[in-house]
């Protein structure tokens, strides 16, 4: 077996090696992990070792690196175009909304609350049923999470 520089880089950023062939150094590095792991147990333990050939390339890792942090992407911004029928005296009616950035999981909103009788036809079109309610101007908006359109007026009569 050939003998090389390797090096063990420890969590805490210091270095151990020597000269060791592959497989004595991935134990050496994996005996020092289940040590320091026996250590700390009130911290979670150390998360990995990482074995090293000559040139800096890691050639093993003993554990798990620490989870990169992940961030979900942001809601789309929903836009309104316009609502059909923009008025009516029927608690029945069906409205259709029209725009940009609909989710499946969009909420319509009617000054606010959320108009629970909806259903999604694609990234432009929503429809919902007109609840019923007070006549007057209702400030309708569609909401992604917390991204919320524009407001059209949607006036019950």
């Amino acid at each position: 077996m050939a003998v090389h520089p390797f090096k063990c880089k420890l969590p805490d950023g210091s270095v151990v090696g020597s000269s060791y062939d592959n497989l004595s150094a991935v134990m050496i590095a994996s005996s020092y992990f289940a040590m320091l792991q026996q250590m700390s147990p009130q911290t979670g333990g150390v998360h990995a070792v990482t074995v090293y050939d000559a040139s800096d390339v890691a050639i093993a890792v003993i554990g798990k690196e620490a989870a990169p942090t992940q961030t979900a992407p942001a809601d789309p911004v929903p836009t309104l175009a316009s609502l059909q029928p923009d008025s009516s005296g029927n608690w029945s009616t069906e409205v259709v909304l029209s725009g940009s950035n609909f989710l499946p999981t969009s909420e319509i909103l009617a000054n606010g609350t959320p108009v629970t009788t909806k259903t999604y036809i694609s990234a432009t079109e929503l429809r919902c049923v007109v609840p019923a309610s007070a006549a007057g101007p209702y400030q309708v908006t569609v909401r992604n999470g917390s991204q919320t359109s524009n407001a059209l007026t949607f006036t019950a009569l």
